[in-house]
């Protein structure tokens, strides 16, 4: 698997562009008509302390960029995250554009944005958390820039 289809996986199932609004815990993912359903499982201390899932609805859309193969992923995706351990979930509509360089596999999310980075990339500092603003991640690095903020650390709501 080349390192930009692994990226737009990795986007499509968890990374993915989002704009987020928090419903309250225990409440049914918002209506994404045409979407196709997905779910991940990520076993404790991968994302956060304890087992979590995230199952949602994909309506996104991957097309061209440019004439050099870069990629624009949009389109709306709406999903629960839930912390096996406790039962305790949200749920969290998002949308937005998400960006990737094909030849450098750079991947921009502007505007809000659902981005973890699991223990398996052999770092002490995991995390799986909403975004306002431009992130810009290498995906061969643990390295990153923003301008904006946290708007919602999911595994800090669901403990």
């Amino acid at each position: 698997m080349s390192r930009i289809t692994r990226s737009i996986a990795l986007l499509a199932a968890v990374l993915g562009s989002c704009l987020v609004a928090a419903e309250p815990a225990q409440a049914a993912p918002p209506v994404v008509p045409n979407g196709e359903p997905f779910e991940i499982l990520s076993p404790a201390g991968e994302y956060c302390s304890f087992a979590l899932r995230i199952f949602g609805d994909s309506a996104a859309v991957v097309r061209p960029g440019s004439p050099n193969g870069d990629l624009i992923i949009t389109g709306a995706l709406a999903l629960t995250a839930t912390n096996l351990a406790s039962g305790e979930s949200r749920s969290y509509n998002v949308s937005g554009p998400t960006f990737i360089d094909a030849q450098t596999g750079l991947q921009v999310y502007v505007g809000p944005a659902l981005i973890g980075q699991p223990a398996s990339v052999n770092t002490d500092d995991t995390f799986l958390i909403i975004t306002r603003g431009r992130w810009t991640f290498d995906p061969s690095t643990t390295a990153h820039t923003f301008r904006g903020k946290i708007a919602h650390d999911i595994c800090a709501e669901l403990a």
